[in-house]
């Protein structure tokens, strides 16, 4: 089931929808045609350069971007024109799972090309495709069956969240990272150990530059202590998580007056976590060098189910207590996938401290040692909560069953 009855577009947001859909792919355009401008200056260079290797990364991936948001142009220009949709396509998850037979292939393919020009533009599209089919996957196994509106809808949602959604968690996290700036500089000043910099530079403008360049400083004694641990640990574990899982569904607000069913709900935090999984995977692994970038893919399939599943329980919260007006459902669904989400950093980034020498942080390290056995084991729990969620919103929508005929008793 791919679509309810009463899912019919709104002519507002459908027309909000192609306008930012045409927005977002003439700045993606420009986008292209400036990294295309700088990749042919370039063509005396080396392209398998790090800085090069970046560029044709980030192009492939506003390329993929673009795609994404061609279908969705498309359906809300058909409706605002009266052409009828086009069907839902069936057998989703079917042609995802056999186009996921081919991802250890890509994996294995990526992880021995040749450190040349052609050998790079091709890991580009492997590096696309390998983060994008198990995200689709996964999208497919959480909305089997389930009904998740108009395929316009659900265009919009991914959309929106591609290009609304992103850009403001971003924004937001910048914004805390800079208050978080301020505050530790305003702890750094009153410490014994950093007295002598602040000496150094302490009633004088301009500051010295050629002075700075000279400083050096030792930050590890700095690291060490249990404080700054916390406060570091404070903000990946709980800060972030925090501000994802609450702007994730932002798409969905849009909607509150349209009447979701939970599963709809389900089907769209699905939607959106996938859309918001893909563009942050797709850039952390195009910013990667060579060598991890094995690494980097495979951990980021159990952190695109990880922003799936939690969006997810958040989309279907948000559509049952605009329903019922129960709102304690949705403070622990979201209290729930804030401490998983946390649980999840936690683990990664002990798993990445235990790569990393020098670092005192020597009172993880039995921590670090399991961090890889622990994030299969949640990635496990959370596609088998994935199934049995998506199994539980289908009995609840199905039919009941006929009442048996009695016999009538005559012969």
């Amino acid at each position: 089931m791919d679509q309810s009855p009463g899912s019919t577009p709104s002519r507002a947001l459908t027309i909000a929808q192609l306008v930012i859909s045409i927005i977002d792919i003439v700045l993606a355009l420009g986008s292209v045609i400036a990294l295309a401008f700088v990749l042919i200056t370039s063509l005396d260079k080396d392209l398998s350069s790090p800085e090069n290797t970046q560029l044709i990364n980030i192009l492939f991936v506003i390329v993929a971007v673009i795609f994404l948001t061609v279908p969705s142009l498309v359906s809300s220009l058909r409706y605002l024109i009266g052409i009828p949709p086009r069907p839902a396509v069936r057998r989703k998850l079917l042609f995802a799972s056999l186009a996921l037979l081919l991802v250890p292939l890509l994996i294995l393919l990526g992880s021995r090309l040749p450190a040349n020009p052609s050998g790079v533009w091709l890991s580009a599209l492997i590096s696309v495709l390998t983060i994008l089919i198990p995200i689709w996957w996964f999208l497919e196994i959480g909305r089997y069956h389930l009904a998740a509106g108009s395929v316009q809808r659900q265009w919009g949602l991914s959309t929106f969240s591609i290009f609304i959604t992103l850009p403001v968690i971003i924004l937001v996290e910048i914004i805390v990272l800079g208050i978080g700036l301020v505050l530790t500089a305003l702890w750094l000043v009153q410490q014994p150990e950093f007295a002598p910099f602040v000496n150094q530079f302490s009633g004088q403008f301009p500051p010295d530059l050629q002075g700075l360049e000279n400083f050096s400083f030792d930050f590890l004694p700095l690291l060490s202590r249990p404080e700054v641990i916390a406060a570091l640990l404070a903000a990946v574990v709980l800060v972030v998580p925090m501000l994802e899982e609450l702007l994730k569904p932002l798409a969905l607000w849009l909607l509150h007056r349209r009447g979701l069913t939970p599963a709809e709900g389900f089907t769209a935090g699905l939607i959106c976590g996938a859309a918001f999984a893909l563009l942050e995977s797709l850039f952390s692994v195009s910013a990667v060098m060579p060598g991890d970038w094995l690494f980097t893919v495979t951990g980021r399939l159990g952190t695109g189910l990880l922003h799936i599943f939690t969006a997810g329980l958040n989309g279907w919260a948000l559509a049952s207590t605009w329903r019922d007006g129960r709102h304690m459902r949705v403070a622990l669904i979201y209290i729930l996938t804030v401490l998983i989400h946390g649980a999840w950093n936690f683990f990664a980034v002990m798993m990445g401290l235990q790569t990393i020498t020098g670092l005192p942080v020597s009172g993880f390290s039995s921590l670090g040692a399991s961090a890889s056995w622990v994030l299969l084991g949640m990635a496990l729990f959370m596609l088998i909560a994935l199934v049995l969620f998506n199994r539980r919103l289908r009995r609840a929508v199905a039919p009941p069953p006929l009442p048996a005929m009695e016999q009538t008793g005559l012969e």
